[in-house]
This record gives structure tokens, C-alpha cells and sequence, in this order.
């Protein structure tokens, strides 16, 4: 694997790795549990942020793929091949870890530096292993709302939280 790919990898799996053990804490009859639900607005729940994070991580593995980053239904359809949305909730967390996997698989192939992708915002392709720091910041964007939903399922924080966050 190539420097720059495991610097990438050695981020994302520590963050990973948090929100994997968030899920594992969180009580299956709470998985649908919505911080806001309202007529006018709904929160994800835990399933649907697991959910989500399975189709975004096979998402960027499958733009690096096809070369272009998109966000559709149509993608959607493409990278996720089955409704995973009633999983229970070890199901749930092996899907998240196979996408990890996945990640690992792409990000070990001996041409992964010279991958390029279109990014809608910019005229020229940029590298995947840059634009995967994208999908840790998601990752983290994610730990942050997790957070929020350990506090309303008053689930401690655990030790890798704490050691990463304090």
C-alpha cells in the first residue's frame, strides 16, 4: 500500500472504528430512535446513519471505479445492490465492515496514485486519495452526530471516544 493511501487509512479507521462501536452500543429497539421527528422535519436515526454510511463508503470506491463522483438514485441503485434499510443490527454492522474491507482491497492496487476523479465543482480530475479525505471527513461529521444520540439514549462514552476526543 502506498504511503499516502495507509496515512489516508490509518485516519479513517480510527474514526471508523468509533462510529462502529457507537452502533454496537446503541440498543436494537433504538435503532430507529430520531433525535427531531416532526411533520416538518425528521432526523436520521441510528439504522439510516449506518445505512448511509455503507452507500457513501461504496460510493467513493465505485467513482474511482467508473472515474466521476455522483450522487444519485441512479448510484444509489448501482453501488448498494440490496435494501439493507430492515437489517437488524448486526447485519447492519457487517455491511459497514465489509465496506471497510472493500476500501482496504482499492486502496492496496499497485496503480492507486495515479487513480484521478471528476468532482463536479472542479474542471480537471483530482487524485482519489485526496478526495478520500472527504469521505473521513464525513466519518467525523457522523461521530459528531453520534454523539448527540448517545446523550438522548444516555449510552456512556466508551474508551476509544475518550481517548480520542477526551
Amino acid at each position: 500500500m502506498s504511503p499516502q493511501a495507509k496515512i489516508f487509512l490509518e485516519a479513517f479507521s480510527k474514526n471508523r472504528a468509533i462510529n462502529k462501536e457507537f452502533y454496537s452500543l446503541v440498543p436494537e429497539d433504538k435503532l430507529d430512535f430520531r433525535m427531531v421527528d416532526t411533520p416538518e422535519r425528521k432526523s436520521d436515526s441510528p439504522r439510516e446513519s449506518i445505512v448511509h454510511q455503507v452507500y457513501v463508503t461504496r460510493n467513493y470506491i465505485h467513482s474511482v471505479e467508473v472515474g466521476e463522483y455522483k450522487w444519485s438514485d441512479e448510484r444509489y441503485e448501482q453501488v448498494m445492490k440490496e435494501d439493507i434499510s430492515g437489517f437488524n443490527k448486526q447485519q447492519l454492522l457487517v455491511e459497514l465492515k465489509k465496506t471497510e474491507k472493500e476500501l482496504v482491497g482499492l486502496l492496496s492496487h499497485e496503480s492507486i496514485n495515479s487513480k484521478q476523479v471528476k468532482v463536479s465543482k472542479n474542471s480537471k480530475p483530482i487524485s482519489f486519495i485526496s478526495s478520500l479525505w472527504g469521505l473521513n471527513n464525513h466519518e467525523i461529521l457522523h461521530m459528531g452526530w453520534n454523539l448527540a444520540i448517545m446523550d438522548h439514549l444516555d449510552i456512556p462514552r466508551f474508551q476509544k471516544l475518550k481517548e480520542m476526543w477526551g
